[in-house]
């Protein structure tokens, strides 16, 4: 899109018409109530997508006094060029310091407050912001009641994971800290998550946590591992979206048995990855990646290309039961990151309340390499099962066979508090006075670790909920909008790869819930995760369970 500003006002038809044709889409789901589709049959993911990508900036309006505080509650950092003001019936451009703004780059999740020019004639507006590439950003005042719905009163509410750790979803989305806590052994307010023999923990004063550090698997002994998630870092995802191109930087989620003889080095020490059982977190990661299947690389993903020279397939994406003989999969390597946590499966007499949090359980990322972070629910670690055998039972390991099952005692309620705010509600509310509903557009991606897939209902016989979208009001109600039961999804998906690069492990959802609003008061939409299932024979399943963009569309009663 041209620089020249005759053209950046020109965009706005475009931006416009764009508009209609996302009021089109939506509006048709409603009317046809649109079921689930898998994502390679839908033409809205493609809407959505473009939507998002052409414009990562939702912006809103609040009038206060003569001065307009305009807030960005996008993902990305706005460098203004120019504003849009309607004086009267004419349109004005004029620079950021023409309508006497407190600054020109409006970064996420923040504001800048501008001041009409005295020559404004009313009613004077502010329409949209024009940034330096020439793309236009609507400006929408979102507490205006419509008579009718048109295009001014039709926007879309981009909810991303832009997030660098799960403890960060205490503020975006009001998460219960106890929930995603540090899971320090003796930590009193640990809760979540329990495991099948011994709880995933990090121990204080066992050189478990490192920054800023050299992190790399033993030179031709690459790390043997049950899971492994390989993703975009999701800083880099940020500033790529925003326009910085730079080399990729990655996440790393790894998951494994008791590995006598295995380890990685962190900064100057040796971590031993001999007892019980454990997950690595790697953030920030500038190095290379590579999955091994024997003696030959079969993926590679890296800050250098030079390093995957030879190599197609990425090894970003996800990576199950790399210690089945079968595959014989393991993991390099090589580089520097942020952060790096080793969890250690530890008896529960070192948590005073015998659970451990999520925060092992979640990584967050872009897996796919779309561009967009994904939120990842995890509680697959090793192995397999069936009707016969304990999912994530790993028997290759002297003594007894130990159990790496894992489940929630209770969910995770992540309360998308974006929707309210960008309505112009600080404490994420939605007025049901003045809103009769939304509608969510989401991606959500799935796994679990029933084997084979032809009997996994046989394995799995208790129906239950894996992902929940509910309403809540203000009194501590909670209405379930719609529930995704293991049942409905668990067939969409393979649990056992072998032909990489042209098959996929998980499989990715679209999804399109309308959420009515009851009447009259304050409500937040929220998304709920869990893993139900616990350790036995039976109804046992470890699985994966995602989340990617959400997309939100209010309507006005």
């Amino acid at each position: 899109m041209s620089r020249l500003l005759r053209k950046g006002v020109s965009t706005l038809i475009l931006a416009f018409l764009i508009a209609i044709a996302v009021l089109s889409v939506f509006t048709y789901l409603v009317l046809s109530m649109a079921r689930a589709t898998q994502i390679a049959v839908t033409g809205l993911r493609s809407v959505v997508e473009y939507s998002y990508k052409a414009s990562p900036y939702s912006l809103a309006l609040n009038e206060t006094g003569r001065g307009r505080e305009i807030v960005n509650l996008g993902g990305s950092d706005l460098v203004i060029d120019r504003i849009v003001v309607k004086s009267g019936d004419w349109l004005e451009v004029l620079t950021p310091q023409e309508v006497g703004c407190s600054g020109n780059v409006i970064k996420a999740g923040s504001s800048i407050t501008c001041t009409p020019p005295p020559t404004c004639r009313a009613p004077c507006e502010f329409i949209a912001v024009i940034n330096k590439e020439g793309v236009v950003v609507n400006i929408y005042k979102p507490l205006i009641r419509a008579r009718t719905l048109n295009v001014t009163t039709m926007f879309l509410i981009a909810i991303t994971f832009d997030m660098i750790s799960p403890q960060d979803l205490v503020q975006e989305f009001n998460v219960s800290p106890s929930l995603v806590a540090k899971p320090y052994p003796n930590t009193p307010s640990i809760v979540g998550m329990e495991s099948g023999d011994k709880l995933l923990l990090l121990p204080r004063g066992q050189e478990s946590e490192f920054y800023n550090a050299p992190v790399y698997t033993d030179p031709g002994n690459p790390l043997p591992f049950g899971v492994a998630v390989v993703g975009y870092d999701p800083s880099w995802v940020k500033e790529n979206r925003s326009g910085i191109k730079i080399p990729p930087r990655f996440s790393l989620l790894i998951a494994g048995p008791k590995s006598p003889g295995t380890g990685f080095n962190a900064g100057n020490k040796r971590i031993s990855l001999a007892e019980n059982g454990w997950r690595v977190l790697i953030n920030n990661f500038t190095g290379y990646v590579k999955i091994w299947r024997g003696s030959q690389v079969i993926a590679c993903s890296s800050t250098r290309p030079q390093d995957c020279s030879g190599v197609s397939l990425p090894a970003v994406g996800f990576w199950y039961y790399g210690v089945d003989q079968g595959l014989n999969l393991k993991i390099e390597f090589n580089g520097v990151a942020s952060y790096v946590a080793n969890f250690m499966r530890m008896s529960s007499s070192q948590s005073p309340t015998r659970e451990t949090s999520y925060y092992p359980y979640l990584y967050i990322g872009d897996v796919d390499g779309n561009g967009i972070n994904d939120l990842i629910f995890i509680t697959e670690d090793v192995y397999y099962g069936s009707y016969d055998k304990i999912d994530d039972m790993w028997p290759n390991e002297p003594g007894k066979p130990n159990d790496y099952s894992d489940y929630s005692t209770q969910p995770l309620e992540l309360k998308l508090m974006q929707i309210g705010r960008a309505l112009g509600n600080q404490d994420g509310s939605i007025d049901g006075s003045m809103y009769s509903g939304v509608l969510l557009y989401m991606n959500i991606l799935f796994h679990d670790n029933s084997y084979p897939d032809v009997n996994q209902l046989r394995d799995i016989d208790r129906t239950d909920w894996v992902l929940r979208v509910v309403l809540l009001d203000d009194k501590g109600y909670e209405y379930i909008v719609r529930e995704y039961r293991y049942q409905e999804i668990c067939n969409y998906h393979k649990s056992y790869v072998t032909d990489f690069g042209r098959d996929n492990y998980f499989v990715k959802l679209s999804q399109t819930v309308y959420i009515p609003i009851p009447g009259p008061g304050r409500y937040w939409v929220a998304v709920v995760f869990q893993d139900p299932y616990q350790s036995g024979k039976t109804n046992d399943a470890d699985l994966t369970v995602g989340v990617e963009l959400i997309g939100v569309t209010p309507f006005y009663r």
